[in-house]
């Protein structure tokens, strides 16, 4: 009787393992293999995850979630979007040691700021483990959602993470890592775009379209320069010209910039602004508008009245602000 309850307790555990074989690999347990394997094939540290909290937060949450003394590494894809992984002083310093002197110090880091030469010995780990990653999941939604991240560059504080992730919805994964066999025990945020539907299946078309334009016309570089007026100054007065004099760009218009080949056709118009922190061009859907022509000699460019140009100080505040250059008095309410 105990033999046969055996049995059948065997049969039942085999069915559940079995089935349970053939679920997919969720995100979670994907980077907890990847970082695992990663960590062990690429700089041969010892490390495994032994726990992973999976969290949702809107982009403006994310600051009261990642912490500045931490190591902020932002990962980007071809298609724009942009990822961040953050991670502890006790798993850099690890992850260092491993590369510099062999081994992992069992002593708790003293503080201190990070450094650029920080990211570049952690950043090739983190790629493996978006490579990796990508590989363990089959849900199409997860594969596209680890697809494609490059490190990209390291920011020194949360607030400027937030500025540089560009989508609304973010999936946090926090990771608590043993490294070094035990010695050292840290914590590694990812932060990843939580891909909407709408997304996913244009992704999907996409692919079933036909191939991507890199894999068509391979890897070029396109140059672009905005122009937002054009002017003539004599000769004598540009050689005369010191720190902190300015030029007035009258008839400028930051949402009539002309974009420029290389060989200064024009192409298209634009607006400046910025996106996702970062200073932008928004291309208008029509490529109409007077060419901007140059002054005069001697003499700065008359307004085209089709343009409604504004106040003039307001666009050279506008046009610094965009240029991250301090304010600029116009002398008139200075105290002497």
């Amino acid at each position: 009787m105990t033999q046969q309850s055996g049995t059948a307790l065997t049969r039942k555990l085999s069915a559940n393992q079995g089935s349970a074989d053939t679920l997919p690999r969720s995100v979670s347990r994907a980077l907890r293999l990847a970082m695992a394997r990663a960590a062990d094939e690429r700089i041969g540290l010892p490390l495994s995850i032994i726990a992973v909290k999976q969290t949702q937060s809107p982009l403006e949450g994310l600051q009261n979630v990642l912490q500045d003394d931490w190591l902020l590494l932002l990962f980007s894809t071809a298609q724009g979007r942009v990822a961040a992984v953050c991670v502890d002083l006790a798993s850099v310093s690890a992850i260092v040691q491993k590369q510099t002197i062999g081994d992992v110090i069992a002593d708790d880091p003293q503080p201190r700021p990070f450094t650029d030469t920080d990211a570049a010995m952690v950043a090739p780990l983190l790629d493996e483990v978006f490579k990796k990653a990508r590989t363990l999941v089959e849900d199409p939604q997860d594969i596209d959602s680890l697809s494609g991240f490059e490190f990209s560059g390291r920011v020194g504080s949360a607030h400027a993470v937030t500025l540089a992730l560009v989508d609304d919805q973010f999936r946090l994964f926090s990771l608590t890592a043993e490294l070094g066999g035990g010695l050292r025990q840290g914590k590694i945020c990812i932060v990843l775009p939580d891909l909407a539907t709408e997304t996913v299946e244009a992704m999907t078309q996409a692919r079933a379209g036909g191939g991507q334009l890199d894999q068509a016309a391979g890897v070029m570089r396109a140059e672009l320069s905005g122009v937002i007026c054009r002017m003539n100054i004599p000769l004598s007065h540009l050689s005369g010209l010191s720190v902190g004099e300015v030029l007035p760009l009258q008839g400028a218009r930051v949402d009539k910039t002309e974009m420029l080949t290389i060989d200064r056709s024009r192409v298209a118009l634009g607006r400046l602004g910025q996106c996702g922190g970062m200073r932008a061009v928004r291309i208008n859907e029509q490529n109409d508008g007077p060419l901007l022509t140059e002054a005069q000699p001697d003499a700065l460019l008359d307004e085209d009245p089709s343009l409604e140009i504004g106040n003039s100080d307001r666009m050279l505040a506008e046009i610094s602000q965009l240029a991250g250059l301090p304010e600029v008095s116009d002398g008139t309410n200075d105290k002497p």
